[in-house]
């Protein structure tokens, strides 16, 4: 990645993203990226599997759900 950016942005949570969208609208080149695989911080909506995988330890959701 041999990319630069005026600003990088850690978390997707509701404070990054309006910072985010700001800088970019000024005319800033911003990285905006999480270590989740969602969007959204503390505030996210997550499906089924993503909640199986995280507190099910990886386990699948049952079929009939």
């Amino acid at each position: 990645m041999d990319e630069e950016y005026d600003v990088i942005i850690l978390g997707t949570g509701l404070t990054e993203c309006m910072l985010s969208g700001i800088l970019a609208v000024e005319g800033k080149k911003v990285l905006h990226i999480d270590r989740n695989n969602f969007y959204g911080g503390e505030c996210a909506s997550v499906n089924l599997t993503q909640l199986y995988e995280r507190f099910r330890d990886g386990a699948e959701p049952p079929k009939e759900l």
